[in-house]
């Protein structure tokens, strides 16, 4: 059995090394690429930073550009790590998911009157900004990256899935789920469900899969670790 990684090229990297280090044979077949806006982003005039996304913060690194001073709100583990690891010198607040995060902001009475930049990506499952707005907390946002769709499967994953062999893949997103569903159609594979096993961050985008055919696993925590754990 091979596992097929999706994710970013660097992260489909990074993870490759650590799977195939313990015995797991890989494939990486990145659904999404990440381009960085190279515009310089102004932090002055703002107290708190939200972050939903690690490449939000990796833009950022890729500019050298550096905030400090600043109560930084991060969601999900990665992210938030990312965010510390590059700019100690502020104030960390750590949300699970989108949802807490927003969950959070309307029950706090701290943000009336505070200047909120999100840094996020062209595409968002969540806008936060349209979902304060008219609200007594202001959000404005800045795009640092763009997350273009890669409806593409590479001639090694072709031919594991043509194997019939059973074939497992990791999804850890709603997006790249839809970017693999269409990517099935799109190569004629929609027979070979049957032989998938998706691991996925969440119940949501397992029960997307399910849907469709395929096996899936929720995954503990969204880290190398669980899926070895499942796998």
């Amino acid at each position: 059995m091979k596992l097929i990684i999706t994710r970013p090229l660097t992260d489909s990297k990074r993870m490759n090394d650590y799977f195939e280090s313990r015995g797991v044979e890989c494939l990486i077949n990145p659904l999404l690429e990440i381009t960085y806006k190279k515009r310089n982003t102004n932090f002055l005039n703002y107290d708190h930073l939200i972050f939903t996304s690690r490449h939000a913060v990796r833009s950022l690194i890729n500019k050298d550009l550096i905030f400090s001073k600043k109560k930084v709100h991060a969601c999900g583990r990665s992210t938030y790590t990312e965010a510390k690891d590059y700019a100690s010198d502020n104030v960390f607040y750590f949300h699970e998911n989108v949802n807490d995060l927003v969950n959070s902001f309307k029950s706090a009475t701290s943000f009336e009157g505070s200047k909120i930049l999100y840094l996020r990506g062209h595409d968002v499952t969540v806008d936060l900004k349209s979902i304060f707005r008219g609200k007594s907390i202001e959000i404005d946002d800045c795009v640092e990256y763009v997350a273009r769709e890669k409806i593409f499967f590479n001639k090694e994953v072709l031919r594991e899935f043509n194997s019939g062999k059973q074939t497992s893949i990791i999804i850890f997103s709603s997006r790249t789920a839809e970017i693999f569903l269409k990517a099935l159609k799109k190569y004629n594979l929609g027979n070979k469900t049957s032989i998938i096993m998706a691991y996925c961050i969440s119940k949501n985008i397992a029960s997307m899969l399910q849907v469709e055919g395929i096996r899936s696993k929720t995954l503990t925590e969204p880290t190398e670790d669980a899926i070895l754990d499942l796998l």
